[in-house]
């Protein structure tokens, strides 16, 4: 399985103070959430303040927020149900780490039959499949009410 490793996003905080850097880190930002079909929200008073990557953009989906780390994204949110967890980790476990750990082991030795609402996501496939499941469990709880 191929995988596009993201770029290292972290600025140090001498690099904070110019505004130079924000442009082309925004668009990078920007371009990852836009390829993985995840909406971008924009506030100018988050940029600075999100730790390690100087933009102003989060992404949202399907309750979701997903925040731009050193080299991955941090997604959070209400949780994947076990029962989808553990496929998707089989095949994603590597480059979608359950909790941000890095020996990535499976959601079911960590979160012990709960649902994983923290992910590390290491490439763009893995975004774009995690927003693809994201997608799949909201439409699957929306026909089910």
């Amino acid at each position: 399985m191929t995988q596009t490793h993201f770029p290292n996003l972290a600025r140090g905080k001498e690099a904070l103070e110019k505004p130079a850097v924000y442009g082309p880190i925004d668009e990078t930002v920007l371009a990852e959430l836009a390829a993985a079909g995840i909406k971008a929200e924009g506030l100018e008073y988050l940029r600075g303040n999100l730790g390690e990557v100087p933009t102003q953009y989060v992404g949202s989906l399907c309750l979701w927020t997903f925040k731009r780390a050193w080299y991955y994204w941090v997604a959070e949110g209400p949780g994947v149900p076990p029962a989808k967890a553990e496929p998707f980790h089989q095949t994603w476990g590597k480059q979608v780490r359950v909790a941000g750990h890095c020996g990535c082991p499976s959601p079911r030795e960590i979160h012990r039959g709960f649902a994983v609402g923290l992910y590390h996501i290491d490439s763009q496939e893995g975004l774009n499949a995690f927003a693809e499941l994201l997608r799949s469990i909201y439409i699957e709880r929306l026909m089910a009410w």
